[in-house]
Parts: C-alpha cells; sequence; structure tokens
C-alpha cells in the first residue's frame, strides 16, 4: 500500500484518480484480504478432505491391516528389508494420495480468490531491492505503527474468538465420552467424525465473520493511503494532461492555422454571401466531386471584413442575403455541406454568380 504516514491525514482530503490507481497497481500496491483467501484455502480443503474421507479411510484400515500382519521388528537381512520399504512406500503412496487432492485444491481456490480481488497483475517492482527497508529505525517504526497494532488485536482476537469456539466442541464430546464405553470403533469414528465436521463448521463461520471484516478494511485502508493533498491533484492532473498554459498555447496555434487555412481557401470560393457588413459566408462548388455546395470560410464583425476584403482582392464576387446568410452562419460549419433546407436560395445565388461570369466573359 501507498504510506501516507509523513503527511497528515487532514491534508489528504482529494481521492485517488484511476490513473494514480493504476500507477500503484503496476507497483505490486493493491488492496487484497488475506483473511478471505486462507478462509476459502481452509473451506476447500475441508470440503475435500470430506470427500475422499470415506476412500482414504479405507485405504488406510487396509494399510493398517497389513502393518499389523507384517514383522517389522524382524533383524535386517534382505528380505525383511524389501518388506519394510514396500511398506514404508506404500505409506507414502496414501499419504499422497490424502494430502496433494487437499493441497492441490487448496492452492488453486486461493489463487481464484487472489486473483478474483487483484485481477491479473505481473510486475517484478515488490522484488526490486529497496534499502529504506532495511533502515533499522523505519523498520521500527513501521513495526510500532498504528496498522501493526490493529492487525496485532485482530490477530489476538480471532485466536481467542477460535479458541472459545474449539474449546466449547471439545468440551461437550469429552462429556459425552464416558457414554462411548464399550461400543465399536467405527461407531466412535462415526460419532468423532461428526464431532470433527461440527467444530469445523462453526470454525469457518467465525472465521468468514473475520474475513469480511477484514476484506471490508482493507478496501477501506487502501483508499485511505492513497489519497492526495489538493497540491498532488493538481500535480498529477498537469504531468498526466499537461500544463494548462501550453495547452492554451497549442490550442492558439491550432486556431491560427486553421483561420489561415480558412483564408487561403476563400481564394478559391465560388461566392461570398454577406448580410452585408457583419457577416460574410464563403461558399464552393463542384458538380462533379460535391452532392452539395460547401461551407470553406465564415465570419462575423472584423473576421467578416477580413473575408470580404480577400475576396475582393481575389475577384470573388460578394452576394448579398441577409437571411441566408445569418442562417448559413448559425447552423453550418466551416467544411460542412449545404443543408438540402437551403438547396434553393444557394441554388439561386449560385445561378446569379454564373450568369454574371458569363456577362463578364
Amino acid at each position: 500500500m501507498a504510506d501516507n504516514s509523513d503527511r497528515s491525514s487532514e491534508d489528504l482530503t482529494e481521492e485517488a484518480s484511476a490513473h494514480r490507481l493504476e500507477e500503484f497497481r503496476q507497483k505490486g500496491q493493491v488492496a487484497q484480504s488475506r483473511e478471505l483467501t486462507s478462509l476459502v484455502a481452509l473451506l476447500a480443503a475441508g470440503a475435500t478432505i470430506y470427500m475422499v474421507a470415506p476412500d482414504m479411510g479405507a485405504q488406510i484400515s487396509e494399510f493398517m491391516r497389513d502393518v499389523f500382519r507384517t514383522d517389522l521388528s524382524s533383524r535386517l537381512d534382505l528380505g525383511s528389508t524389501h518388506v519394510q520399504n514396500a511398506t514404508f512406500m506404500k505409506a507414502l503412496k496414501i499419504l499422497a494420495a490424502i494430502a496433494l487432492p487437499v493441497c492441490g485444491v487448496g492452492f488453486l481456490l486461493s489463487a481464484l480468490t487472489s486473483f478474483s480481488q487483484i485481477g491479473s497483475i505481473f510486475t517484478f517492482e515488490p522484488l526490486t531491492p529497496d534499502l529504506s527497508k532495511i533502515d533499522p529505525i523505519k523498520g521500527l517504526q513501521r513495526m510500532f505503527s498504528f496498522r501493526h497494532l490493529i492487525d496485532g488485536a485482530k490477530l489476538i482476537f480471532k485466536m481467542i474468538a477460535v479458541g472459545i469456539v474449539a474449546y466449547g466442541f471439545v468440551k461437550t464430546q469429552v462429556l459425552q465420552a464416558p457414554a462411548l464405553v464399550g461400543s465399536e470403533p467405527p461407531t466412535q469414528f462415526a460419532i468423532y467424525g461428526e464431532a470433527a465436521k461440527g467444530v469445523f463448521v462453526a470454525l469457518l463461520a467465525v472465521l468468514f465473520v473475520f474475513a469480511i471484516i477484514d476484506f471490508g478494511h482493507q478496501k477501506w485502508e487502501y483508499q485511505k493511503s492513497l489519497r492526495m493533498t489538493k497540491q498532488e491533484a493538481k500535480q498529477e492532473a498537469k504531468e498526466r494532461d499537461g500544463d494548462p498554459q501550453i495547452k492554451a498555447r497549442i490550442r492558439a496555434i491550432q486556431r491560427e492555422m486553421a483561420r489561415k487555412r480558412m483564408m487561403q481557401a476563400v481564394k478559391k470560393a465560388d461566392v461570398i454571401i454577406t448580410n452585408p457588413t457583419h457577416i460574410a459566408i464563403a461558399l464552393v462548388y463542384d458538380k462533379e466531386k460535391m452532392a452539395a455546395p460547401k461551407v470553406v470560410a465564415k465570419g462575423a464583425d472584423f473576421l467578416a471584413q477580413k473575408i470580404k476584403k480577400l475576396a475582393a482582392e481575389a475577384g470573388v464576387p460578394l452576394v448579398e442575403n441577409v437571411p441566408l446568410a445569418r442562417t448559413l452562419y448559425k447552423t453550418v460549419k466551416v467544411g460542412q455541406g449545404v443543408p438540402r433546407a437551403l438547396y434553393q436560395a444557394v441554388a439561386e445565388v449560385l445561378a446569379y454568380v454564373y450568369r454574371l461570369k458569363n456577362r463578364m466573359l
């Protein structure tokens, strides 16, 4: 988790941004409840044991019968050594048959639980040597920090709760033990098996409560540890999005370049529609390449006067049409075609311009 121990919690008023969360995630610093992972691993191991118990019980019983039939205390000659080795290997196989499924299922489900909490992370950042971690002074500070004290208190409280539950069940079974004297071993094993199952379920219930509490606490603690001061939030935004002054300068340059391109387009326009003093719209139309006339420049007030001046210098005709000029200025952007509703009005203007050019020729 991020370390905010050197900063006042009163100054950490800004919630962590998505960028900051991803940055610390890439460093391997994520919110994860180990209590929940341990609970799932324990539950998986217990369920696996419950499912394989009948078969494993039969195998263990058969093995024990073989052991009692075998004289393992005989002198170590070639024959007896072979028997002892076979017995030992059989014991290992039974132990592996019990342990491997339990450990495998527990490991797999605990890994899936961790993945569901933190997702996919591949980073070597936590393995990078950090000299600050071997600083004895900082080590003592971390050891006696409030967070570690809370973790220690949670561990003690959990041990007490688990101990009380386990003691209650064990005490009940101990009091019932005299009644089982003289009963058959299978009966005793069945009763003690049910008692063990009850203890296991009760412990799971206690650990489930702790896991839920720890899960919520880890999420809250993680979000709290990543909070920022207002200055840090501003600095992060500046680094991520760029300096606002530089961005404003870039936008100004882009606007200036667009204005220059627009002015160059005025010289190639077919007509300039005016209102006549405040608005100027430059139109161009090529019937072989365009479906409709296109606005290549427009402006109001000072910019309109500049458009008309450039048009006059380039010999582009100016046509006064107040309603059409206002409508085009409000509804059509530079580079867009004239909307269908204005086809008739624009066509009349272009027809007039073409007749004017023909007379001049």
